[in-house]
């Protein structure tokens, strides 16, 4: 056996099928023992590009041992191999202790919880790949408000033309690294279905002279059910309702 076949089922251990891992190293048990080789098999996939003695083992050993000791001894499960895979191919690229790896770590817990199970969608991980570090501060920012974050749209008639600028914008951009994408950012967040923007009241016409040169939309920002659902999972649920 080699040295990374040892590896992959010592971090099985770890994992939350103790029993069943013992019963997946005998080719004559299954049922439980079943799930534990998928459990294998998905850590397999998940480090079979990965240059262990380079990674380090420990780095993976102490991600799984946090993910699994947030999790009550009696709500203990399996994680489904289409999270645990993903999960620990992915932290391979992203630092060590950043918020990124973070939601990560989070996501593996929620996937070893028997209450919280439903919300690990095998999409998460994928989503949390494409996010920045800032992105990841704006949705724990709108997750944490204890009201909907304002936006007020001002847009400009010019001939057949509406010219769009944002005039007023709630969401915080304090604690960014790129203050200056923060448009880009949310822009993104709404095509990756986490966020939503809902109508808070009628446009406003702005008049000039006896005519309409323009108008303001008042817009508030909320997540949508699969954001809210991304968010749970990744240990930030949202205070206000979808």
């Amino acid at each position: 056996m080699s040295a990374d076949d040892e590896f992959v089922k010592e971090i099985a251990k770890q994992l939350p099928v103790k029993a069943a891992y013992k019963d997946a190293i005998r080719p004559a048990a299954r049922q439980t023992g079943e799930l534990a080789e998928d459990i294998i098999k998905a850590l397999r996939l998940a480090l079979f590009p990965i240059q262990l003695a380079a990674v380090g083992h420990d780095r993976f050993r102490r991600f799984i041992s946090d993910a699994v000791e947030r999790v009550p001894a009696d709500k203990r499960i399996s994680p489904p191999p289409q999270i645990v895979g993903p999960v620990l191919e992915a932290i391979r690229y992203e630092s060590e202790g950043s918020s990124i790896e973070a939601m990560f770590s989070e996501l593996l817990s929620t996937s070893m919880h028997s209450d919280r199970i439903k919300d690990a969608h095998p999409a998460i991980p994928l989503v949390i790949r494409q996010l920045s570090g800032d992105e990841a501060h704006i949705l724990r920012a709108i997750a944490s408000a204890p009201k909907y974050f304002e936006l007020v749209l001002r847009f400009e008639l010019r001939g057949s033309l509406a010219i769009s600028s944002v005039e007023k914008n709630e969401i915080p951009v304090e604690g960014l690294v790129f203050p200056q994408n923060a448009e880009m950012y949310r822009d993104r967040l709404e095509r990756l279905g986490l966020i939503r923007y809902d109508t808070l009241k009628p446009t406003q016409a702005i008049v000039e002279g006896g005519q309409q040169t323009g108008g303001r939309n008042f817009i508030i920002v909320k997540f949508t059910e699969f954001g809210a659902t991304f968010m749970r999972a990744c240990g930030t649920p949202p205070v206000l309702p979808v």
